[in-house]
């Protein structure tokens, strides 16, 4: 599987400018439907678009599953926004689009995942509830992940809002294997290697 698992896009996607001119974008928004602040959405739909992308954005909580299995076929990129880890896999288990992707990685798409886009391929999610409040209407009986990666991504790292809670995350979940990334960098985890990559900071 080729992943390249990021805290902001919109600040490390042109180290994959190579990878994405020209090619077919699937645009999924779905964790940030019901976040307050959505800004990174945005920057990162622009960021796409410059860098010669053709997006298809679809809204996987509100879809029928031929319209998104349509667009998954028809892209060479799958791509997942910051947003809500919890509910984010919530919809992916729910709707069987978690199945339906991993068959597409399979053939060789590229995943990029932002935030708690890079979240959900974890094997469990439980470590990241102090930053992604579980919602009301979580309809899972356990936290699984996609389980596409054997460890767990900590966007965020020691970055502004995030500063305390991700500090807290780290030393409360020692035991697990933690990878924390600030804005600035991202993993880059291609048929199980996985290699840091990052930015000049701001």
């Amino acid at each position: 599987m080729n992943l390249f698992l990021c805290s902001h896009f919109s600040k490390v996607g042109a180290l994959l400018k190579d990878l994405i001119a020209g090619k077919r974008v699937a645009f999924i928004p779905t964790a940030s439907i019901h976040e307050g602040y959505t800004g990174y959405v945005g920057s990162a739909r622009t960021l796409f678009k410059k860098l010669g992308a053709e997006l298809t954005e679809i809204e996987i909580s509100t879809a029928n599953a031929s319209d998104i299995t349509q667009v998954f076929d028809a892209a060479d990129i799958i791509y997942f926004t910051g947003g809500n880890a919890f509910f984010l896999i919530d919809q992916l288990r729910k709707t069987g689009t978690d199945t339906l992707l991993k068959q597409q990685l399979e053939k060789g798409k590229l995943f990029i995942g932002e935030s708690a886009g890079a979240i959900v391929c974890a094997p469990e999610l439980s470590y990241i509830e102090k930053m992604d409040p579980i919602p009301e209407n979580y309809s899972q009986s356990d936290y699984a992940g996609l389980g596409l990666i054997n460890f767990y991504v900590l966007p965020h790292y020691l970055t502004a809002p995030f500063k305390k809670v991700t500090a807290d995350i780290m030393q409360s979940f020692s035991k697990i294997e933690l990878c924390a990334i600030n804005n600035a960098q991202a993993l880059s985890v291609k048929d199980g290697v996985r290699k840091l990559v990052s930015v000049e900071k701001e």
